[in-house]
């Protein structure tokens, strides 16, 4: 019996990520490493789940994760290899946790009947999660001789960020969020790409 998959299960099975390919050609040329590099670099993005990975302006930051996608800004290749796999790492731990929570629990943060105490709370927890998995990820590089010592210095981003700053900064998301009358956390992903994307 012959069996007909559809695009979703051919992807699956192939465990593919949108993207992935062309984001390792220009990490490869960029920073000149080897096959057996990009290799681990590459299955720990497939074994995140992540949907699909783009290089493209935004209007904040460096990289965002979002549900189905993982957006990293060209600026992030001016950064010494340590730390563009830093921020990377960081944005793939993310997508872990997008697998190991769900959409809905990740952006109750956003949207729902979370407090803004509560929201501020799990999001420390989640970005001080993903800075030591991110440092982890790097110090095991390191170890296997793929990184310098000398570059991977940095603790990470999040570990001295007052809780009171990222209630602020909820609260003015949560008010974006408002205003474009989104309700459903399946639909905070494509908001907040559109509202970071630099249109060309």
């Amino acid at each position: 019996m012959k069996y007909i998959l559809n695009e979703t299960q051919y992807n699956l099975v192939l465990e593919q990520t949108s993207g992935l390919d062309e984001f390792l050609v220009k990490v490869k040329e960029k920073y000149n490493i080897d096959d057996d590099f990009i290799e681990k670099i590459k299955q720990f993005i497939l074994n995140s789940d992540c949907k699909k990975i783009m290089v493209q302006n935004i209007k904040m930051g460096e990289a965002l994760a979002l549900a189905d996608r993982v957006v990293i800004s060209p600026r992030v290749f001016n950064n010494s290899l340590g730390m563009f796999l830093f921020i990377l790492f960081h944005e793939i731990a993310h997508q872990y946790q997008f697998k190991k929570y769900g959409e809905e629990t990740m952006y109750s943060v956003y949207v729902g009947d979370t407090s803004i105490e509560e929201a501020a709370e799990f999001m420390k927890k989640t970005e001080l999660v993903a800075d030591e998995f991110a440092r982890k990820k790097v110090r095991e590089f390191v170890n296997l001789g793929f990184i310098p010592q000398e570059d991977a210095t940095f603790k990470g981003m999040y570990k001295n960020v007052p809780t009171a700053q990222l209630k602020g900064m909820i609260s003015q998301f949560r008010n974006v969020i408002r205003q474009g009358r989104i309700t459903k956390p399946s639909e905070v992903s494509e908001f907040f790409y559109n509202m970071v994307k630099v249109d060309l």
